[in-house]
């Protein structure tokens, strides 16, 4: 499975990868510690998170332009920590077409939330059926707590799930009350594989989950955490790093 596993991500790590005609593809950003998975469709682009370090826009930036240049961007924010929308300006002052899908009310009055609100995005239409070149996501939305984390929208679309920082304290509702979770193959580690995220209740009401990315700096900032690779291996779970791989193109297929 493994090998498998390394063949595939091998396949699609290309680089400025091509998109075909009848594109549905997906690529986890290699933009440090944070968050960006994008969902590249034939007539749209679908951004979980618009995160990562300073400086890391650059090198994805010819692949981005190449990808969803010429396609509708859609906007998912699952919470407002920097580190999960810090790109986003470059993204909205670099292509031409992006709106708003999904922005959580918490915290939107941080100043950061302010500077990235001012910018004045536009709320996304929505599409019709005959647009849709892929189911519509389902989304859970996070009541408003007092902790960013906890306020963590969670998004399912075609098989990949994007929990943002929700913690194992809020996994626990969520993967009770949202649908779609049995059809999930590729989950995007909560807070970059966090010890607090990924939890066993989660785990195990995801039967179908094939493999995991990790997001994020193990050099510096000691994530994915020993805790979380312990849960994925005890479950024979691969866990994939953008700091290793670098972007990570996939596409989900069901039988």
């Amino acid at each position: 499975m493994h090998l498998l596993l390394i063949f595939l991500i091998t396949l699609f790590k290309i680089k400025n990868a091509v998109a075909p005609l009848q594109t549905d593809i997906w690529v986890a950003w290699n933009i440090g510690q944070g968050q960006w998975v994008t969902h590249i469709l034939s007539d749209e682009c679908r951004h979980y998170d618009i995160g990562g370090e300073f400086g890391t826009f650059n090198r994805i930036r010819p692949a981005l332009v190449k990808q969803c240049g010429s396609r509708l961007n859609r906007l998912y924010l699952s919470h407002w920590d920097t580190d999960h929308f810090l790109n986003l300006p470059l993204l909205a002052r670099t292509l031409p077409n992006v709106c708003w899908q999904m922005r959580p009310l918490a915290f939107a009055e941080k100043k950061a939330a302010q500077k990235i609100l001012q910018l004045e995005i536009p709320s996304c239409s929505e599409p019709t059926f005959s647009e849709q070149s892929a189911p519509v996501p389902l989304v859970w939305k996070s009541p408003q707590t007092s902790e960013t984390n906890k306020s963590s929208h969670v998004v399912v679309d075609s098989g990949v799930l994007n929990s943002g920082d929700s913690p194992v304290s809020v996994e626990k509702q969520w993967s009770i009350e949202m649908p779609g979770l049995e059809r999930v193959q590729i989950f995007v580690a909560g807070h970059h594989g966090s010890r607090t995220s990924s939890g066993k209740d989660l785990l195990q009401r995801l039967p179908n989950l094939k493999w995991v990315v990790a997001s994020a700096r193990f050099a510096k900032y000691r994530h994915p955490h020993p805790e979380t690779r312990l849960r994925l291996a005890e479950r024979s779970i691969p866990l994939v790093q953008t700091e290793i791989w670098g972007n990570i193109w996939f596409q989900v297929r069901f039988n």
